[in-house]
């Protein structure tokens, strides 16, 4: 994510309390005032959220953005003024993930703003999943398999002549150790590694 940046496109009053939250969430910003400029300026790497105010032509260029790099870049409208259920429907229709009044609260803005960020992070590859997996014991990998073959806690610990709450550590163990945190995280990510060879 080293190159990754926000793209923010607001007017002077609002537009570094967004430049501020997007370095909350370890992001660089590409600020401008007026969309216009903000076309000229954009290359190739979609932007990993862009904040467009409406007032500043936000959703002309969002439809813009959405030509250029697709309908998976999250973007964020917002306003001052134009909050009204209509304005937020239109704003979803152009396109917008997310649709927010400019006096909404910054950590409440935050939070919307991270989850669109965490939604549409590259999926890890399929080598470090198998680098994660690799530091699971063989009672871990064993859980893991029978789960990804649908089996549920008990059935596991029947299978494997152990406890439901030994099942239940050796999960915990390696959601941990897969910086995962649930079951069906886990059985995604060995399936993107292709498990089976484990």
């Amino acid at each position: 994510m080293e190159d990754a940046y926000g793209l923010v496109v607001a007017g002077d009053h609002v537009r570094s309390d967004y430049v501020a939250l997007l370095g909350r969430l370890g992001l660089r910003s590409a600020e401008f005032g007026r969309a216009t400029d903000a076309a000229t300026w954009l290359n190739g790497t979609a932007p990993a959220v862009a904040i467009l105010e409406v007032e500043d032509g936000g959703c002309g260029f969002l439809r813009e953005l959405r030509d250029r790099y697709g309908p998976d870049m999250p973007a964020v409208l917002v306003s001052a003024d134009r909050i009204t259920p209509a304005d937020v429907v239109a704003g979803l229709l152009v396109g917008a993930d997310d649709y927010a009044a400019e006096s909404m609260d910054a950590e409440e803005f935050l939070a919307r703003v991270r989850r669109l960020v965490e939604r549409t992070k590259p999926a890890r590859s399929a080598t470090a999943d198998l680098r994660r997996l690799t530091t699971l014991t063989q009672r871990e990998r064993q859980v893991l398999t029978l789960t990804t073959e649908g089996m549920t806690q008990k059935q596991v610990a029947t299978a494997m002549g152990i406890s439901i709450k030994t099942v239940g550590a050796h999960m915990q163990n390696l959601l941990g150790k897969l910086g995962v945190h649930s079951r069906m995280e886990a059985v995604a990510l060995a399936a993107r590694a292709g498990s089976a060879d484990m």
